[in-house]
């Protein structure tokens, strides 16, 4: 599937007066650049592949809940928007023998079927916009660390410019639930403080944004279950499998749904339903100590007196924040280990031994 997009050559890490260039991290499977692509692009070209491939799209409709016989789940009700609807034939609902729950991180379906989030887990709080300008050719995503909350503190988490080559910008502000101050911290006041003073080295308004400012909680680090159920299977965000390092949930709900893919295809072939429960194990497999490793870094990011030092610390030097980008980017190497790969065996270890959150 050819998407275009916005080839990008790395991250510049920025933390007050210093910045580190770190270019995307070397790996023998792949690429060693990145690529920006607007999610309205992402989402109609995966409807499109999904259709080609023979899969039956129904726009406008939404799944308002689950169809339950006898305790298993066999389909989902439907309802149609008027407007994004209009013309189109419409349906109430549809039935299955097995059913994926994949309605993001506010998941009402995954809820009503029975899936929760670990309250004591990790989870962020991100919110994005667009701007335009001229520097939207620039080929750096720009990351912000230790941005100041309103009280002038380095907050856990990041705000970010991620150039699209089209004219705009993708600005926003992530932080950690563990941040100690985190329910002082108003989202929206934060990326307005943040463009305000990134404004003038990104050359665009602050007060014209192109679209009003997406707010949403992102749980973290596979923090919902169970992740299946005897006719159901749980992915993506809906599924808490956004990166713990980062916030980034598109890399997993892709995998999880190759995942998904894969034990379905068995389970409709053979007409065996276990073979749903191979699906928790091969994620598990997958980005299940990744996730334990990047919940254990939240953790003592989250306290001033290790994200300071870590702060001041990581920016004098490239090779460390290459390292980080390594990690939270999960691209560590098998063959040619490093600094990053060292760093994160030692955290693995001490992972294996700390509680499960």
């Amino acid at each position: 599937m050819q998407l275009g997009g916005h080839r990008l050559n790395g991250v510049r890490m920025v933390h007050g007066r210093h910045e580190a260039m770190v270019p995307w991290p070397d790996h023998a499977d792949l690429p060693s650049h990145a690529v920006a692509l607007r999610r309205d692009v992402l989402d109609t070209e995966l409807r499109r592949h999904a259709t080609d491939a023979g899969a039956r799209v129904l726009m406008g409709h939404e799944a308002t809940g689950p169809i339950v016989e006898r305790g298993f789940v066999r389909g989902a009700g439907l309802a149609a928007d008027p407007e994004l609807a209009a013309g189109l034939p419409r349906v109430d609902s549809v039935r299955s023998r097995f059913l994926v729950v994949a309605d993001g991180a506010n998941s009402s379906f995954g809820r009503a079927v029975g899936t929760t989030r670990h309250r004591n887990w990790p989870y962020g709080i991100a919110t994005r916009t667009y701007f335009a300008s001229p520097r939207s050719a620039d080929s750096w995503i720009e990351s912000v660390l230790g941005i100041p909350d309103a009280a002038g503190n380095p907050i856990a988490g990041y705000g970010w410019v991620i150039p699209l080559g089209n004219g705009t910008i993708n600005v926003g502000v992530a932080v950690l639930s563990t941040y100690r101050d985190v329910r002082g911290v108003n989202a929206l006041k934060l990326l307005d403080a943040f463009a305000g003073r990134i404004a003038e080295r990104w050359e665009f308004n602050p007060s014209a944004t192109l679209k009003a400012p997406t707010r949403f909680r992102i749980p973290l680090g596979g923090s919902v279950s169970p992740k299946m159920g005897p006719t159901f299977l749980v992915a993506g965000d809906a599924a808490g499998l956004a990166n713990p390092f980062n916030g980034d949930g598109v890399d997993a709900a892709l995998m999880s749904g190759r995942l998904v893919a894969e034990v379905l295809d068995e389970a409709l072939t053979t007409g065996n339903s276990t073979s749903l429960q191979r699906y928790p194990t091969m994620l598990s497999d997958a980005i299940g100590q990744f996730d334990k490793v990047g919940r254990l870094s939240a953790r003592f990011l989250g306290r001033p007196i290790i994200l300071r030092p870590a702060l001041r610390l990581g920016l004098h030097s490239d090779r460390a924040m290459g390292a980080v980008l390594r990690i939270a980017a999960n691209e560590l190497r098998d063959q040619r280990p490093g600094g990053a790969e060292r760093a994160y065996a030692i955290a693995n270890t001490i992972a294996k031994f700390a509680p499960n959150w």
